[in-house]
């Protein structure tokens, strides 16, 4: 007999949750594109800024811009590709963190690295779609992904997202969220300290 975890109406539903993941990394590597992450030095509320202030200050920039790019894309989800969504404020929330970590990422990313981190966020991206598990299980894939996988922010936000859309199963979408919450954590920590000391 066949016992359905989540239950899918249709193969368009079950591969939104690997799709929207997918627009919103998309989007914050198109922010990053677009948008100066540097501010301009020639203002005057920067000459007494600390780098803590003008790297959050000039994210905050970033997380509006994505908090759009993610409300657009659930509406569409919604709206106008008709997804059968079991809870749809779950799914809003759900993508407005998965955003805010993307955001966060890859703008940290191309404000150390520059134009190599913007390279790293395509490699990644890329590395991710053969190997988030978001179409396939990751048991059918090559035994590199099954061991990287983990490492990367892609897989957490799919689950989480197929929670949402699916059906909430046990405590795992907490588990998900927290995960996603822990490269939140891990990027912030990570920024201020490499960032002691260098011009932003």
């Amino acid at each position: 007999s066949q016992i359905n975890v989540y239950n899918a109406v249709n193969y368009g539903t079950a591969v939104t949750p690997f799709y929207t993941t997918l627009a919103l990394w998309v989007g914050a590597l198109i922010l990053a594109a677009l948008i100066k992450v540097h501010v301009d030095y020639k203002a005057r509320f920067v000459k007494n800024a600390t780098n803590a202030q003008l790297y959050f200050g000039r994210f905050l920039l970033f997380f509006v811009m994505g908090q759009l790019q993610s409300a657009i894309i659930v509406f569409g989800d919604l709206y106008l590709l008709h997804v059968e969504c079991d809870n749809p404020k779950l799914f809003f929330i759900t993508a407005a963190i998965t955003s805010m970590v993307f955001t966060l990422f890859i703008y940290t990313l191309v404000i150390s690295f520059g134009d190599v981190g913007k390279a790293i966020a395509v490699v990644m991206v890329v590395i991710q779609i053969a190997g988030s598990s978001g179409t396939f299980p990751i048991e059918l894939l090559p035994e590199f992904f099954k061991n990287v996988y983990i490492y990367f922010p892609f897989p957490y936000a799919i689950n989480a997202m197929r929670e949402a859309i699916s059906g909430v199963y046990g405590w795992d979408y907490f588990t998900y969220i927290s995960k996603l919450f822990a490269f939140l954590d891990f990027l912030t920590l990570a920024s201020l300290f490499s960032f002691q000391g260098a011009d932003i």
